[in-house]
């Protein structure tokens, strides 16, 4: 079961990147994270929480960025890999973003079952959320 959301936004890549690359302010914009922090930005190799709603924080670490394009947090669940990936393409009059949660390891099945079901139903509401604030930004530039 592959667990991914997209939506049509009208602003550019570069603008919604932005949104991505300020954890603090994730959750301006997804109702369903609490608060986030990435001390050392969005790069590779950086460190740092998230408190998902309903759910306790947990540790993040970026594992790839593709500057204006891509980026992907992985998390260590017990003999469970998470890995959120979000992937940004320009169209003709915008952009289409997606975000998609993969699991892997021994126990990825068991998590799948128990988180994956609540994050399905959550990528809608936080898609929405990343559409409003982008264009929110497209119209007070």
């Amino acid at each position: 079961m592959e667990i991914k959301q997209s939506i049509e936004i009208r602003s550019t890549p570069e603008q919604v990147f932005r949104l991505y690359q300020d954890a603090a302010t994730w959750a301006d914009w997804d109702p369903h994270v609490l608060s986030a922090s990435l001390p050392e930005g969005l790069r590779v190799g950086a460190k740092g929480w998230l408190k998902p709603s309903g759910g306790p924080k947990a540790s993040i670490h970026i594992v790839e960025v593709t500057e204006g394009a891509s980026f992907s947090v992985q998390s260590r669940l017990p003999l469970c890999r998470m890995v959120f990936g979000h992937r940004l393409a320009a169209k003709e009059d915008g952009t289409v973003a997606t975000h998609w949660v993969e699991f892997s390891g021994p126990l990825s099945f068991l998590f799948r079952y128990l988180v994956g079901r609540s994050i399905q139903a959550s990528l809608p509401d936080t898609m929405q959320g990343l559409k409003q604030s982008s264009e929110k930004q497209v119209n007070a530039a």
